[in-house]
């Protein structure tokens, strides 16, 4: 796994790392029927990501909205096309409102 010079999780391995967990969450839900899967989602970031326990659930705990919402773009996607799709037009609505918040504290 790959860290800056901070020991900051570099963007690339984050993204591939919520996108994992979206899948999962996914899995877990839609063809396995478990209702709330975010422990089985933690042991397994951590797992296979190396991660402590408490940094697992910090990572699903800030992450959650977005894990949530690309597991819908798993479910809704009929093809990669459109899923793909789907992530640039969450990227994008995420971006606006990050602009619309610092419009507001300024």
């Amino acid at each position: 796994m790959s860290e800056d010079e901070s020991g900051e999780l570099l963007v690339k391995e984050f993204t591939e790392r919520t996108l994992n967990a979206a899948r999962l969450h996914y899995l877990l839900r839609q063809e396995i029927g478990i209702e709330d899967p975010w422990h089985t989602i933690v042991l397994s970031i951590c797992a296979f990501d190396k991660l402590h326990l408490k940094d697992g659930w910090e990572f699903i705990l800030m992450n959650k909205q977005d894990i949530e919402d690309v597991a819908q773009l798993f479910e809704l996607s009929n093809s990669p096309e459109e899923f793909r799709e789907g992530l640039i037009a969450l990227k994008e609505q995420d971006l606006m409102e990050q602009m619309e918040k610092r419009d507001l504290g300024q």
